[in-house]
């Protein structure tokens, strides 16, 4: 159960660093240019990580 749903989170850290990725440009995505964007989404994105990898440490 840990396992899979570790694989999950993950994924969902590894598809939330792919969309706040810059383009070729070095322009941000739209959602993050507003000032509120730049300080909760870098710890969503290690939330996600983070609980992620506990579980899989935890499942092993």
């Amino acid at each position: 159960m840990n396992y899979g749903i570790g694989i999950a989170l993950v994924a969902v850290a590894a598809v939330l660093l792919y969309a706040g990725w810059p383009d070729k440009d070095g322009r941000s995505p739209r959602f993050l240019r507003f000032n509120a964007a730049l300080v909760l989404y870098p710890p969503l994105v290690l939330v996600f990580l983070a609980f992620g990898s506990a579980l899989l440490i935890n499942a092993l």
